[in-house]
């Protein structure tokens, strides 16, 4: 429904939209080309994240101005309010709301009914007689009990102890098995993303970085990853212990600027993976680090912003805090470096 109001806004034609058979009706006559070009217009405005590009958002909703929130870099962007699709979208959104509403209200009521209907019928069954029965059933059970204490002492209350550790032990079991489950389930989808860019890149050696990028996106996208992921696949699937000598960095550098497209936040997932990938050896990573600065898949600023932070966000679990102080302190050549170097380029604009 929203597409289709978009396009007529944009064309200045009536249209309608049926939700139950999904059908849309745009009146007028209009080519293919002009509806392509405004279903491309319309992702970029109200779809594409502004600030990474990516179709990661959702709306959300304040005082009458929409935003888009990015689940990919974290972003908060109002949108083009100026736009009449707007109106659209903020009248949709609060009949949404009505109809939740008016659904939770009616659901109480159902659930209250529900209630008192139970109730009455608990009444119904509490006659009498049943009182009778229920008490004649308490009493045999307090007998039966009593015997069985005096006939084998403690034993009752031994079961039950034992009963007890039992169920606590097959709780604690179940819980483990949820929690491995739950472990192996981001840890499985990571491995077989990994193992299948792998086979990928074993079949096609001469593949381009576009299309390199494309296939672990794609692996990112139907393992069920987060966008930023697709960082960890690509270093995962590309670097070796050997990186160095197979000039590995040289040769994937233009996969890692296509993954990360300039993006700081991008990149300093990037940091965080390689600093994952030389926890066995930490002299590699100021290295990497340098390394992807020349082949411009690093920036500077984004060198500096991590060097200047301790544990945040982006670090990764693998990565206790004393790796992470080792190999901030293997880099510190490599930023000390990098800061005379912009401290020289400062000099030099001001002769």
């Amino acid at each position: 429904g929203e597409v289709t109001k978009f396009f007529g806004t944009e064309l200045g034609a009536q249209t309608t939209y049926n939700p139950d058979t999904d059908r849309a009706v745009v009146n007028g006559a209009h080519t293919d080309d002009t509806l392509q070009d405004l279903m491309h217009r319309y992702i970029e405005k109200f779809v594409l994240c502004p600030n990474c590009s990516l179709p990661e958002t959702e709306y959300k909703i304040k005082n009458d101005c929409i935003y888009h929130k990015c689940a990919a870099c974290g972003s908060k962007d109002m949108v083009d309010m100026s736009h009449k699709l707007c109106t659209y979208i903020l009248a949709q959104d609060k009949k949404a709301k009505k109809e939740a509403k008016s659904k939770d209200k009616k659901n109480k009521k159902d659930d209250k009914k529900n209630k008192k209907d139970k109730k009455k019928d608990k009444d119904k069954d509490g006659s009498d007689e049943e009182k009778k029965k229920k008490k004649d059933k308490k009493k045999d059970k307090k007998d039966k009990k009593k015997d069985k204490k005096d006939k084998g002492g403690n034993y009752l209350e031994e079961a039950m102890f034992g009963k007890k550790d039992d169920g606590l032990d097959a709780e604690a079991d179940e819980q483990d098995d949820v929690d491995s489950e739950a472990g192996v389930d981001d840890e499985g989808a990571m491995r077989l993303a990994v193992e299948a860019t792998k086979k990928y890149i074993a079949d096609n050696s001469d593949v381009s970085a576009a299309d390199l990028a494309e296939v672990i996106t794609n692996q990112q996208m139907a393992s069920a990853l987060k966008s930023h992921d697709k960082v960890h696949i690509a270093v995962q699937s590309v670097l070796t212990p050997q990186f160095f000598k197979q000039n590995e960095v040289e040769k994937y550098a233009p996969v890692f600027s296509e993954i990360t497209n300039g993006n700081s936040i991008m990149e300093r997932h990037l940091i965080a993976a390689l600093e994952a990938f030389s926890i066995e050896k930490p002299k590699s990573f100021p290295v990497l680090i340098k390394q992807f600065y020349d082949e411009d898949a690093l920036e500077e600023d984004t060198i500096l912003e991590w060097a200047g932070e301790g544990r945040n966000d982006y670090t990764l679990e693998s990565v206790d805090e004393e790796t992470r102080a080792v190999l901030r302190a293997e880099a510190e050549p490599v930023v000390v470096w990098l800061q005379e170097a912009d401290s020289d380029d400062e000099d030099d604009e001001d002769d």
